[in-house]
């Protein structure tokens, strides 16, 4: 059922990294912007190993480690009772921590996505301001 939710945000997020990779090299871009590509992709993964691992976060009586995806989760009935563990299977939390790092990569590249789209539509322009036609 988990699976419903990981699936598609994988798959947005593993798009998103590769849509971004294509307009770049579609555009003919130098290789300062491939530097800044590499640089923020790094910046991203290390992002995403950190959701996936180390971001911890508590809603009501439950904590949550992942980020956006739970990988684990634990509940406890009052704020003095220890935290009870619930078992999620493999699959649904390989594919949280995968969805999380590819997450994290998205999130990191999504600066030189709207760098590169300002860089593209301001040349639509001429020195007045007006629309090239």
């Amino acid at each position: 059922m988990g699976l419903i939710v990981i699936l598609p945000l994988t798959l947005l997020a593993a798009w998103s990294i590769y849509a971004i990779f294509r307009w770049l090299r579609r555009g003919n871009y130098g290789r300062d912007w491939w530097r800044v590509f590499a640089l923020l992709g790094c910046g991203g993964f290390a992002l995403g190993v950190w959701f996936a691992f180390f971001s911890e976060y508590t809603v009501a009586n439950k904590r949550l480690n992942g980020f956006p995806i739970p990988v684990e989760i634990a509940n406890r009935e009052k704020s003095a009772d220890p935290w009870v563990e619930a078992a999620l299977p493999e699959s649904i939390r390989f594919g949280g921590m995968v969805t999380n790092v590819l997450c994290g990569v998205a999130l990191g590249l999504a600066p030189i996505a709207v760098a590169a789209f300002f860089k593209e539509n301001r040349s639509q322009r001429d020195l007045q301001g007006r629309p090239r036609v």
